[in-house]
């Protein structure tokens, strides 16, 4: 997998399980994809990431976030570790400032690169009922895939993660990847448009670029879980530390679902509460809208001044 070097839910139903009723569906993700080589990356990545990745070994995918030194989200990223290199996947809109991170504060006694995967390789996610069998009927070749490992088969990285109880499987594949390509003609499959993986993410209630652009903390976005407080220092540890032991998360995130379409701010809600509304998508005629509001909301909080249907599902 080659790359050029870098220079520095239904109005009926609730919204959170639309994506695990509905038919799997391949979406093309518009993200970062770099790949850093040398021996130290784990090390060098384990102090920019808010997440311990000490452990992460060939074969291993992790997780991670990248905070800013006020602790507030500036990426979400996926780590692949494939031996002598690491492939690092966050959000398209976060590229330059998240490789410039990358590329700061190398030792003069480690050889480190970067390289430019965009354009070479694509991210698709499949999200739907059963997105392991989908796969299945693509690569009947490929053993079940498990968490926090990936499989590589025919130059297609394959991965399955977990969010919000919804099971996710990533691809990584060559933008000129003939036999993959030729895989999804055979089997009918189509890949939705870019528009259509934004209302799939909210479905989910998976946070973009709207969430992780260093307006919100880790537990506004519902991402608490990538926070390794026992870990060394990196950029946002003192102030993740004071959150943790001095007061409870006062944001979350909300899903909501509405006959019109929201625009992006301040909205009142019924229980006297408000939500700031960071994301929106439109398909099929549902509106769905990514927000956060405080903890306290109710479930049954509504929207004021509100033209007909809207349904609140928490995060």
């Amino acid at each position: 997998m080659l790359a050029s070097r870098v220079v520095v839910a239904n109005p009926s139903v609730d919204t959170m399980s639309t994506a695990s009723e509905n038919s799997a569906q391949i979406y093309l993700v518009k993200s970062s994809i770099s790949v850093m080589e040398g021996l130290e990356c784990v090390n060098h990545l384990n102090n920019i990431l808010s997440t311990d990745i000490t452990s992460l070994d060939k074969g291993m995918r992790m997780d991670g976030l990248i905070c800013d030194s006020n602790g507030r989200v500036t990426d979400i990223v996926n780590c692949y570790h494939m031996g002598q290199s690491i492939l690092i996947v966050g959000i398209d809109s976060n590229t330059d400032s998240t490789r410039e991170l990358l590329t700061k504060g190398i030792p003069w006694n480690q050889n480190l690169s970067l390289l430019d995967g965009n354009g070479v390789l694509e991210h698709l996610r499949i999200i739907g009922r059963h997105p392991s069998s989908l796969v299945e009927s693509l690569y009947p070749e490929l053993s079940e895939l498990s968490e926090h490992k990936y499989s590589e088969f025919e130059n297609v990285v394959f991965s399955k993660f977990m969010h919000n109880e919804h099971e996710i499987i990533d691809l990584i594949v060559r933008s000129d990847n003939t036999d993959f390509y030729g895989r999804l003609e055979r089997h009918d499959y189509k890949i939705s448009k870019l528009e259509d993986w934004e209302f799939a993410r909210i479905t989910v209630g998976y946070p973009g670029s709207n969430e992780a652009n260093t307006k919100f903390l880790p537990h506004d976005i519902g991402m608490i879980n990538l926070i390794s407080l026992n870990k060394g220092c990196y950029p946002g540890q003192e102030i993740h530390a004071r959150l943790d032991s001095r007061s409870k998360p006062k944001k979350r995130m909300v899903v909501l679902a509405t006959g019109d379409a929201l625009e992006i701010g301040k909205h009142s809600l019924s229980d006297g509460n408000s939500v700031n509304v960071t994301s929106k998508a439109l398909r099929d005629g549902l509106h769905l809208s990514m927000g956060i509001c405080s903890v306290d909301v109710s479930n049954d909080a509504t929207l004021v001044n509100c033209n007909g249907y809207s349904k609140l599902t928490l995060i």
